[in-house]
Parts: C-alpha cells; sequence; structure tokens
C-alpha cells in the first residue's frame, strides 16, 4: 500500500500542473474588467481531463466579490477525484484589473494569484497538495457577436507542491482561454486550459443583485 500511496503522489506532481490554469479550482470563464459583472457573483462548474497518468475531475463553487472597481476577491471550493484519490480543494485569490493600461484598446488586461491546497485520501493514507498561481487574464473589450459572446485568455505561473510523506515541488508554466456567453440572470463558460495536457471546463455564473 505504501507504494501504491507514493506512486500515486508522483502521479500528481507529473499530472497536476497540466490540470489547469489554476490548479485545484475552477477555469476562469470571465471577462478581465469586473465593471462587466455586478459586485457579487456566485457560479458553479465542472473540469474534466484525461492527464496521461491518471484521470482528473473538479466539481467547484465560487464566490466572485468586487471590493473596488479594479479589485475582485474570489474564494472557492470543490470535490475533486483524482485517479484513485478523492479530495476537497479550496482556495482564495485575488485579481487586479489594469485600467489604465495602454498596450491595447481593444483588449482588458488583468493580474490574477491564488492559492489553493487540498487532501487527497487513498485507502490507506493520505497526502497535501497545494498550488500558487499568478496569471495574466486578458479579455475582449468588445463582444464578438450580436448576442454578446466574448472571449478570454490566460497565461500563468504555477508552484505546485506535494506531500504525501515526502515533499517535492515543480515550476510550470501554463495557458488557456475560452467563451463566455450573458444568459438570464447570469453568464455561461466554457473553455480549456493546456499545458503538456488539455483539461477542459465549463460552469454558470449567477449575477447576485
Amino acid at each position: 500500500m505504501k507504494k501504491r500511496i507514493i506512486a500515486l503522489a508522483v502521479s500528481l506532481l507529473m499530472a497536476a500542473p497540466f490540470a489547469n490554469a489554476e490548479y485545484l479550482g475552477l477555469i476562469n470563464g470571465r471577462s478581465a474588467n469586473p465593471g462587466n459583472h455586478p459586485d457579487l457573483s456566485v457560479e458553479l462548474g465542472v473540469i474534466v481531463g484525461d492527464l496521461g497518468v491518471v484521470d482528473y475531475q473538479i466539481i467547484g463553487a465560487r464566490v466572485n466579490y468586487r471590493l473596488t472597481p479594479e479589485i475582485v476577491v474570489m474564494g472557492d471550493v470543490g470535490v475533486s477525484e483524482f485517479g484513485e484519490a478523492d479530495g476537497t480543494p479550496f482556495g482564495l485569490g485575488i485579481l487586479y484589473f489594469l485600467s489604465n493600461q495602454r498596450i491595447s484598446q481593444t483588449m482588458d488586461i488583468a493580474g490574477k494569484a491564488s492559492y489553493h491546497r487540498a487532501d487527497y485520501k487513498v485507502v490507506s493514507g493520505q497526502g497535501e497538495v497545494s498550488n500558487l498561481t499568478f496569471e495574466v487574464l486578458v479579455s475582449g473589450a468588445e463582444p464578438i457577436s450580436a448576442n454578446g459572446v466574448g472571449w478570454y485568455g490566460n497565461v500563468g505561473y504555477h508552484r505546485l507542491n506535494v506531500d504525501f510523506g515526502n515533499s517535492d515541488s515543480s515550476n510550470e508554466l501554463g495557458f488557456g482561454g475560452g467563451l463566455t456567453l450573458p444568459t438570464r440572470g447570469g453568464e455561461a463558460y466554457a473553455g480549456f486550459d493546456f499545458t503538456d495536457e488539455m483539461t477542459f471546463g465549463l460552469g454558470f455564473r449567477y449575477y447576485v443583485q
């Protein structure tokens, strides 16, 4: 059994950087401009992927709150399966909108930082996985279709730590993107994230009035 736990830890370390742009959390699925959303929103989402070593999926919920016109704080929690291991990841994040950027008038740009952790359990043991992420999030300043469809993209750095008795870490770069669609009462989104493997995610953001 000890060998199985060690193998799981190695699998997590090898595959986790490829899981998604904000490992242990949902895909971004949003505009970089907080002004495109109300002050408070809640969302549900799912991520699935075959990481080559193990299958991965997460179902999660996220709350977003706009503190200022430029700053959004967020918190999320979910349930996750990583191969034979089950976990309950949770995390916090902050987004800062670059309202005065001069790079492009056709794009909105923001910086985002987040931290997530989870305890994964197997039949006879458990281990901790944590991830620190720094991303640049970009999105179109205007919709790309008459029904309001928008696009977003992200690129970021990830510091992943895995501790299943023996601690190890990895540094990775990842990128992703997707589409958003305004709906009655909120916004639907779908996208992907990619490093060496690809995962897909979708969700719905409800606007709390």
